[in-house]
């Protein structure tokens, strides 16, 4: 591999990185031998990806846990297709990754914003809302037992959270937790060289 920037921004890194799949595999020598270069992946195939991958994933290493989950939550697939062929299958299976992910910032939630004492799997189907599950309030509700209002104002305060505010004449806005993530991420994988 040359020494060229392959991501234009951290989130291109974290994306490739998120969703690597070690079953890609490097095109078999015959082919590499009878077909030039092939394609504009920039060499991100076989080992050359799996290590670009395992390099993105390092630099992280160094974020806290909950800025971890939130990446995890925002770059991996929620789900993936599935041809099982059984009676009940949507022909999608769910990410475990990401359903951890999602109950961990559930349980940061928790602590992280007041009132939260019993309250670990409405904020935890919420972060999940959050990142893209498709979830209407009302079935939340109804699956967590708590009135449609507590779960429209719990839903505004994750939101809040993980958002963050916008700023008011009277009051200064607050980064959320989301862009605390990504902007830390940031900050160590241009240390590191790997996006433009």
């Amino acid at each position: 591999m040359s020494d060229e920037v392959l991501f234009k921004s951290a989130a291109d890194a974290l994306r490739f990185a998120f969703n690597y799949s070690h079953q890609q595999y490097d095109r078999p020598l015959m082919n590499r031998m009878m077909g030039g270069e092939g394609g504009s992946g920039k060499g991100l195939s076989g080992q050359d990806g799996a290590g670009q991958a395992g390099m993105v994933h390092r630099r992280i290493q160094g974020l806290s846990n909950l800025h971890r989950a939130v990446l995890a939550l925002r770059f991996l697939p929620r789900s993936f297709p599935c041809a099982c062929g059984s009676a009940c299958c949507s022909r999608r299976r769910r990410s475990f990754d990401w359903e951890e992910a999602a109950s961990a910032v559930g349980a940061y939630a928790v602590e992280a914003i007041p009132g939260g004492g019993n309250r670990y799997r409405l904020r935890t189907e919420l972060v999940r809302r959050f990142y893209g599950a498709d979830e209407k309030l009302a079935a939340i509700a109804e699956e967590t037992g708590v009135s449609l209002r507590t779960v429209e104002r719990e839903a505004s305060a994750i939101a809040g959270w993980l958002r963050g505010t916008k700023a008011t004449k009277t009051k200064a806005g607050t980064p959320g937790v989301d862009v605390l993530a990504l902007a830390a991420a940031e900050e160590l994988l241009a240390e590191a060289g790997l996006f433009e």
